[in-house]
């Protein structure tokens, strides 16, 4: 059994844990694959939701510019309505994924504490409960996702005097890694308890806090399974792309095929992991699936 979070605990024994709920979320997208249409599904319509974008951008360019005007000027008067729009843009990305990893960490939370195999729609279901909140932390969490960017596009722009640009990339990171802190179990607090945005960002660095090691453990766990993944279908495809042209075809779609599953399995593992986390910052102890599957802590 674990001990109650916040108690003293040793960095490795921290290390340890995390590495162990990475596990259990592996066991759980497996025991679940249909969690990956989740994933699958907030992928396609964030898509979409770029094709639109592009497409009024487009639209708007070719309805309101003056075909007759010639030099670099021309189209100036549009800036603010392009960045209207790909600000909606980001808005709709943001919610889209925020209800999407809400629907995963409701399914997943009713494994691994009830045992039970949620249907398809229980996700749904139990998101839409709370869209209210799922909209309103969607906006929040992509302003400040979008001002990240402006700061991170500073950073990396050959326009940009360098001491701005050694500013804005410091900037990026320092704030993007307390955003990410602050705001860890937010989105379980709002699908799992139907707390309120401000309640939630409240009561999340507490939860934060107490299950640090174990929190970042499991995350930096799965980047890396997900990164070894995609270097073994890269070692794997490389050499079938030399052997001519049947053999470049067919080695980029093994490389596709198994990127696009990796970033999906992985991308699910990582939703799960904050259900398990979340499970364990509020009642210490590891969620009542792990012992199931041979996980023990």
């Amino acid at each position: 059994m674990m001990s109650r979070p916040g108690a003293r605990v040793g960095f490795f024994e921290r290390i340890s844990r995390g590495w162990k709920m990475t596990k259990l979320g592996i066991a759980v997208v497996r025991a679940d694959p249909e969690l990956m249409v989740y994933t699958l599904l907030s992928g396609i319509l964030s898509l979409l939701a770029i094709g639109v974008a592009i497409s009024g951008s487009i639209g708007l360019d070719v309805l309101v510019t003056d075909p007759e005007c010639v030099g670099e000027d021309c189209g100036s008067e549009l800036v603010f309505g392009h960045m209207a729009i790909w600000f909606v843009f980001y808005m709709i990305v943001s919610i889209i994924t925020v209800f999407w990893n809400a629907a995963i960490i409701a399914s997943a939370y009713e494994r691994l504490t009830a045992g039970t195999n949620p249907s398809f729609s229980y996700g749904i279901g139990q998101a839409m409960k709370c869209l209210p909140q799922i909209f309103i932390w969607g906006l929040i969490a992509g302003t400040v996702g979008l001002f990240i960017q402006i700061l991170e596009g500073l950073a990396n722009s050959e326009d940009s005097p360098p001491p701005l640009r050694l500013v804005a990339g410091m900037a990026s990171f320092f704030i993007g890694v307390a955003w990410w802190v602050l705001t860890f179990f937010v989105v379980p607090i709002i699908v799992l308890e139907r707390a309120s945005v401000l309640d939630s960002m409240g009561r999340s660095p507490e939860l934060f806090r107490g299950t640090w090691g174990e929190d970042v453990t499991s995350h930096i766990g799965t980047g890396l399974l997900m990164t070894l993944c995609i270097f073994i279908l890269a070692a794997i495809s490389v050499p079938v792309m030399m052997l001519g042209d049947v053999g470049l075809v067919l080695g980029l779609v093994i490389l596709a095929v198994g990127v696009l599953f990796a970033v999906l399995f992985f991308s699910t593992v990582e939703a799960v992991n904050r259900a398990s986390l979340f499970y364990y910052a509020k009642t210490g102890q590891a969620p009542p699936m792990a012992q199931k599957v041979g996980i023990n802590f």
